[in-house]
């Protein structure tokens, strides 16, 4: 189960931001989401739709962000994991350490991934694989559960 206090922490996160998405923020953040679709190892077409939907229905919270654009990223690297789950995975990570070293937009990145993870209340081994490697490609600790808070702690060399 996700806890109430790390949803309500993500959530919060998102209200807080006003500014402009930015291509690399928008492309880590896209990265991030179909890496949380395709944590169960595979990633099907139907899961793709399935999962811009659960997307749109949190538009409240997401909404600073231009949902075409999101969504035309989103499928672009669904594509890619579902064409070769290695690269794809690769270029996913690629795409959300775009934002590596910037902590505001890495807490973003990583909140956005924790709200899309608790999406259906639970929380499976897979799922904090997925948010290991998103915290990984941003530099930051590792979680002890995946939708815990997070501080944005980058990981020390």
């Amino acid at each position: 189960m996700v806890p109430d206090e790390s949803m309500a922490y993500a959530v919060a996160t998102w209200a807080r931001f006003d500014a402009d998405v930015s291509d690399d923020l928008l492309g880590a953040l896209s990265a991030a989401f179909a890496l949380v679709a395709a944590s169960d190892g595979e990633l099907a077409k139907s899961e793709v739709e399935e999962f811009i939907g659960l997307l749109r229905s949190k538009a409240d919270v997401f909404s600073v962000i231009d949902f075409n654009a999101l969504e035309v990223s989103f499928r672009d690297l669904a594509e890619s994991l579902i064409a070769d789950p290695e690269q794809g995975r690769l270029r996913a990570c690629e795409c959300i350490a775009r934002v590596k070293g910037d902590i505001y937009k890495s807490e973003l990145v990583r909140s956005g991934a924790a709200i899309a993870l608790a999406a259906d209340g639970r929380l499976r081994a897979p799922e904090e694989v997925a948010m290991q490697q998103i915290c990984t490609a941003l530099g930051l600790e590792t979680p002890n559960f995946a939708c815990g808070r997070v501080s944005a702690r980058p990981l020390v060399a």
